[in-house]
């Protein structure tokens, strides 16, 4: 990506935020980066829909001993009316694997953003798969 448009700087600082604020392990700050319609696709697991849903899902994560998440986003893109916007990310899940022992794995990410009438990017979609290396995009 060359130049980095103000917006695209923002809504990565949103992620980045958003980040920051899983490790504070506070449900409700977690949940309110996520629109109240959005959709979380996990890997190998049903769509989850609504705020509801997705507030029992972190609740669940947040309750695996050694559990924990991070990601920093490597790729932004804003809409030209700036209201809708995505992101590619990468990303570092801890937790137990079967043996009780933490694994990490990595991930990439792609979550898509809706402006607020407020002015404030909230996630409407975001699904993630494994990844064989740090990296979401192949360098360069």
């Amino acid at each position: 990506m060359s130049a980095v448009a103000p917006e695209q700087v923002g809504l990565m600082q949103t992620s980045r935020e958003w980040a920051k604020a899983l490790g504070s392990r506070d449900v409700e700050k977690i949940v309110s980066y996520w629109a109240e319609d959005a959709i979380v696709m996990p890997p190998d697991k049903p769509a989850l829909v609504g705020r509801s849903a997705i507030r029992e899902y972190v609740t669940q994560s947040l309750a695996i001993p050694g559990f924990s998440v991070d990601w920093e986003p490597e790729l932004a893109f804003i809409s030209e009316q700036g209201d809708l916007g995505y992101l590619v990310e990468r990303s570092r899940f801890t937790l137990p694997d079967a043996t009780g022992a933490q694994v990490t794995q990595h991930g990439k990410t792609v979550t898509v953003w809706r402006k607020t009438p407020g002015g404030q990017w909230r996630c409407v979609i975001d699904i993630w798969n494994g990844n064989p290396s740090e990296l979401a995009l192949p360098p360069g």
